[in-house]
């Protein structure tokens, strides 16, 4: 009975080992994915996705491995402690560490993809009065806006209640999808700050569908600063697709399409975003001003895109947000911080809140900013 057991203690820490093994060799794939780029290999990057579940699997694997044995513990213990790395940029431990008043307040950004402010929302959650009331109880100085809905090309008859909500007193849109009638999917940016200069980034073939970000130059106090609106390129996910995630009970065949079409999705939007970012990037280089930037960036902090666009800049979250993952995306899938605010060093940051107000598939983000006297 006792050689049963030895032997069925045996078989079961041999099969751990394999988890183990297996667990920690995919968390050193997801700690890479930061650092390659997927247009020269983008599996790394569909693993960055799932950092949070294999970082937490490894640690649970190399605890039930110490139950058989406690060397080969060590050895994923290891790999999630070089883990931690990357767990700095996706959950914060500690709450709010920077505060100052109103008054002192610099600049005040507000930033959401407001998915064309409800207009084919049918559960009546998503209206352009509940994006309004956000507007008027945050009263941010910058507002910037992705999937904006305009009803005249750059213009937008609808931008009015927004310019009156918030007091702004500049307004600068661009296309970055193809028109149908009078409809205009846009970047948007309201200001109350006087307008100095703006443009767009966008990819080398010169169309308004790759047109992924709108700057521009703004007069704060005596400075000049620039604000980048930045919506990446999304997965696109139909519901469909979306309804992979939660639904319990799937025909094999149907799961198999269904996998196959989210890995297909994946990876052509893994590789269109190196390429924005790659550009993004070398643009945010160019500038001298001090630089701000907000959006959706359709990614984690776990990727690349985030690496690269961040560079020397600060995420408001990690400096003055609130405990946990500060979860942006409001849908199923991913269901992670996906939205930013960075800023330059030359600033401090206050009060980073994700407003948990279901206006959109994407939270409202908003942050206070004063200068370093």
């Amino acid at each position: 009975m006792a050689k049963t057991d030895s032997r069925r203690g045996k078989f079961f820490e041999r099969i751990l080992w394999i988890v183990v093994v297996v667990l920690s060799f995919l968390l050193i794939i997801s700690i890479l994915a930061p650092l390659i780029n997927p247009r020269s290999i983008w599996i790394p990057a569909f693993f960055g996705l799932a950092y949070p579940y294999l970082a937490l699997l490894t640690l649970l694997a190399a605890v039930a491995m110490a139950v058989f044995n406690i060397k080969k513990a060590i050895f994923p213990l290891l790999i999630f402690i070089i883990g931690l790395g990357p767990c700095r940029h996706t959950i914060k431990l500690s709450g709010q560490k920077n505060n100052f008043s109103a008054e002192e307040t610099d600049v005040k950004i507000l930033s959401q993809n407001v998915h064309l402010m409800g207009i084919y929302d049918t559960t009546g959650v998503i209206t352009i009065d509940s994006l309004l009331n956000v507007i008027s109880s945050e009263m941010p100085d910058v507002a910037c806006f992705q999937e904006f809905y305009l009803r005249e090309k750059y213009t937008g008859k609808n931008c009015e209640p927004f310019m009156k909500a918030g007091s702004f007193s500049n307004i600068v849109s661009s296309l970055y999808a193809d028109s149908t009638s009078d409809t205009y999917l846009s970047l948007v940016t309201f200001t109350r700050f006087p307008l100095i200069d703006q443009g767009v980034v966008q990819t080398p073939d010169q169309t308004e569908r790759n047109i992924f970000a709108l700057w521009c130059d703004l007069k704060v106090n005596n400075d000049t600063v620039r604000i980048y609106n930045v919506h990446l390129r999304s997965i696109g996910f139909t519901e469909n697709e979306q309804s992979l995630f939660d639904e319990k009970d799937k025909d094999n065949k149907e799961l198999e399409m269904k996998s196959k079409a989210t890995v297909r999705k994946l990876k052509r939007a893994f590789i269109a975003r190196s390429e924005q970012v790659s550009i993004l990037a070398a643009h945010i280089d160019s500038c001298r001003h001090p630089v701000f930037l907000a959006g959706d960036f359709n990614d984690t902090p776990v990727s690349y895109a985030y690496r690269k666009v961040r560079g020397d800049l600060k995420d408001a979250f990690l400096e003055c947000g609130t405990r946990g993952m500060g979860k942006t995306y409001n849908g199923r899938f991913p269901s992670f911080r996906i939205d930013y605010i960075f800023f330059p060093d030359l600033y401090e940051a206050a009060e980073f809140s994700v407003l948990k107000n279901v206006y959109s598939d994407h939270f409202p983000i908003s942050c206070r900013f004063r200068k370093i006297k």
